[in-house]
């Protein structure tokens, strides 16, 4: 595992899945909950990570990539990718050869970077030292930021959409026409689209046709890492969603 003396933050981990076009989980993102009985706590994670300081998210990141590290084998093994979000503070904390080391022997870690970090608008040298050594993840696609600007500064192979854009354009009487094209031209590009935000069977009806990479959203319960290997490899009959509308 990493080392660190730090005191364990008292948070948990919970795994949302990630669910391509056959059913199979493709990945998982590694979320932020609170203890249970915290009360101390912020009312969200929102409110709580915008007042971290960057010590104790260094220690939420290296906490993560130990838990990753602890179960590298099952996700070697069953070829599915685990996804870390960094923001503009962890993100230098990758610039520390121990890490890079052990994200390499890890193998399936990748790192989620929002469109709205101000490190992909001004095009900080900091993740382009990094870009070599480690998969990027393009988060929150479409959120009214970055968006383009975003794919010219650096260079991303997985973007994910961001969910109020899927769910905005569901409300247009052309959306469905715009999201499709928007995803043709990704899949033109040789993006891969993970679409966030899918909550109904409706959702993935809507999507049917399109030529994503895959799902995630609450349609799906976030898990433990231990029932997230328990429910496994139970496929979701994405087929039968689409046509329950």
């Amino acid at each position: 595992m990493l080392q660190t003396t730090a005191e364990p933050t008292g948070l948990r981990y919970v795994f949302q899945p990630m669910f391509d076009r056959n059913g199979k989980m493709i990945a998982a993102e590694c979320l932020t909950r609170f203890a249970q009985g915290s009360p101390e706590m912020p009312l969200s994670v929102e409110q709580f990570f915008s007042e971290a300081p960057a010590e104790l998210r260094a220690r939420i990141l290296q906490e993560q990539i130990e838990l990753v590290k602890r179960y590298q084998e099952w996700f070697q093994q069953n070829n599915v990718m685990v996804t870390l979000n960094v923001d503009e503070s962890t993100l230098h904390m990758l610039n520390d050869d121990f890490i890079i080391d052990c994200v390499k022997t890890i193998g399936c870690l990748h790192f989620e970077v929002s469109e709205f970090s101000s490190t992909l608008v001004k095009r900080s040298p900091a993740i382009d030292a990094l870009a070599d050594k480690y998969s990027f993840w393009l988060d929150d696609f479409g959120a009214g930021y970055a968006g383009f600007g975003a794919l010219a500064m650096q260079s991303f192979r997985f973007i994910k959409m961001d969910k109020n854009l899927l769910w905005d354009l569901r409300e247009k009487k052309n959306g469905q026409q715009l999201m499709a094209s928007l995803l043709h031209f990704f899949s033109a590009n040789h993006y891969q689209v993970i679409v966030e935000g899918i909550e109904t069977p409706e959702h993935v009806h809507w999507l049917n046709d399109m030529p994503w990479f895959a799902l995630q959203g609450l349609l799906w319960q976030e898990q433990s890492i231990e029932a997230l290997i328990a429910s496994y490899p139970s496929p979701v009959a994405l087929n039968n969603l689409a046509t329950q509308h």
